[in-house]
């Protein structure tokens, strides 16, 4: 689950839940956006010292597909928030005004959002089925690794509330087999929360990640 290169001190041997609801890994247990229906994601980075590189990635509710993923990079108590809803073409589709960055940046920078892909969906599937496929299921949040000082922490620092998100130094902490300067071990932090707004109903279901 961590970048490449990054040098992982000891070996995890047990999962411990944290009844504070703050750690290394999330669960989004539901999300849909099926009926009208759309979900709020929130995720707050409470470590005051460190950056975090974390994996964002929505499973499909009926085999766990990888049905969308991206790399959310998240300044020193900095919050990122998204909204998940259905497109025109029936797929789910992620919107966000937030200036946090990402890998890829489009999932940040697109106004029209960004469609969940259906690649991983059974190809023999009718296309209607496969946005379906895409339109509800669980989000899992993890921190690959965390974000020292230098030119990472740099680029992904808010400054008057918007972070540079140089491209230069975003893509190069995908080079395998060398170490990326300013990524160190992960450590807990992460805490999220998640919203399932019934729009039609006027109905609200929230709980912590």
């Amino acid at each position: 689950g961590s970048f490449p290169g990054v040098a992982v001190a000891t070996t995890a041997t047990v999962l411990e839940f944290n009844g504070r609801d703050v750690g290394h890994q999330l669960i989004v247990p539901y999300f849909t956006t099926q009926n009208g229906q759309a979900t709020l994601i929130s995720i707050v980075n409470h470590d005051q010292v460190n950056g975090k590189a974390v994996k964002v990635r929505f499973r499909g509710a009926a085999n766990s597909d990888d049905i969308f993923d991206f790399t959310l990079f998240l300044s020193k108590g900095d919050q990122w928030s998204a909204a998940v809803s259905q497109g025109a073409d029936g797929r789910s589709v992620l919107k966000t005004s937030d200036k946090s960055c990402t890998l890829p940046a489009s999932v940040a920078t697109n106004a029209d959002g960004t469609a969940f892909v259906t690649d991983r969906l059974p190809a023999s599937a009718s296309a209607a089925d496969k946005a379906k496929g895409t339109r509800e299921g669980y989000v899992e949040i993890f921190n690959m690794a965390d974000i020292g000082a230098g030119a990472l922490y740099d680029a992904i620092k808010h400054k008057n509330g918007v972070a540079p998100c140089t491209d230069s130094v975003l893509q190069g902490t995908l080079t395998t087999g060398a170490a990326t300067p300013g990524l160190v071990a992960p450590t807990s932090g992460l805490l999220g929360s998640w919203y399932i707004m019934n729009v039609p109903q006027t109905t609200t279901f929230a709980g912590s990640a």
